[in-house]
């Protein structure tokens, strides 16, 4: 149990920080995962798509 309000607050800051850090991480995957499909969608654009990646299947 937290006992006073010096503690409280560092329990607190230190959850909070650690979750905007997990935010930050996520929302930073998420923009380069999304920056690799759209390069591929603008080279596919461009050159056409690779129809040996549709035969393989």
């Amino acid at each position: 149990m937290i006992k006073n309000n010096w503690n409280k607050f560092k329990h607190n800051f230190s959850k909070n920080f650690i979750d905007f850090l997990m935010i930050f991480a996520a929302e930073q995957d998420f923009i380069n995962k999304h920056r690799h499909k759209s390069s591929v969608i603008k080279e596919q654009g461009r050159y056409g798509s690779d129809q040996r990646k549709n035969s393989e299947k």
